[in-house]
């Protein structure tokens, strides 16, 4: 399980942006992330990002993957079915479970989420 934004763990950082000036202002080797934005995603495949989605439907998740999004992004209610179809047809996306409480670990071991990403509050 890739666990993101923990204390105990370094690795690379997200960084949430809201739009394309925010991109210009994210540190080097770190992974954006962002709502589902059209334009956001198209700019971070062209110029091959490693970047997250936030995705609360089936639809956006299987658009998501297919346009080279490394990271899907969900809520604990979302996040079994988009493990499950991700499972299913999915083979490089990786399911993270967007989360600021730290027993969500467990949730995600149980249910065989990829990951979780802790974030603060505003990220919401």
């Amino acid at each position: 399980m890739q666990i993101f934004g923990h204390d105990f763990i370094k690795n690379r950082k997200f960084c949430f942006i809201k739009n394309m000036d925010d991109i210009k202002h994210t540190p080097s080797n770190s992974i954006v992330f962002s709502d589902f934005n059209k334009e956001i995603i198209t700019y971070c495949k062209n110029q091959n990002l490693i970047f997250g989605i936030k995705v609360d439907s089936i639809k956006k998740l299987v658009l998501a993957s297919a346009s080279s999004a490394s990271y899907l992004l969900v809520s604990k209610t979302f996040s079994k079915i988009a493990q499950k179809i991700a499972n299913e047809y999915m083979y490089d996306a990786k399911i993270l479970l967007l989360s600021n409480d730290e027993d969500d670990i467990e949730f995600c071991a149980k249910n065989g989420i990829d990951g979780i990403l802790f974030y603060e509050s505003k990220y919401k």
